[in-house]
């Protein structure tokens, strides 16, 4: 899994970016938690169970390869956990947004 932070004014949290390497042997879901996990800044066994939020077997199941071993595309997913908002897309791009303030 590759990462980028970006960057914004410590009044407004920034939001995370991340990819799902897909020649990895690890599976999107693994990612989408560990990502979960840094941009709340907190170990994933720290965090309550995404499995309440969404079902791994399923997002794996969504974005796993085509007949031929293609990868999926133009497929995306969000949602929402303890108030941060997901998005995931087929090409792995994961982003994650904190909270909105006064929420």
């Amino acid at each position: 899994m590759s990462k980028s932070n970006t960057t914004q004014s410590r009044a407004t949290p920034a939001a995370y970016h991340t990819t799902h390497d897909w020649t990895d042997t690890e599976p999107l879901s693994t990612t989408v938690m560990t990502a979960v996990a840094e941009a709340m800044n907190k170990d994933p066994r720290e965090i309550g169970p995404l499995y309440d939020q969404f079902d791994p077997d399923a997002l794996d199941g969504l974005f796993s390869s085509r007949p031929g071993g293609h990868p999926p595309t133009g497929s995306h997913i969000g949602f929402t956990f303890e108030g941060y908002h997901i998005y995931v897309q087929s090409n792995g791009l994961i982003a994650i947004h904190p909270p909105d303030e006064g929420t």
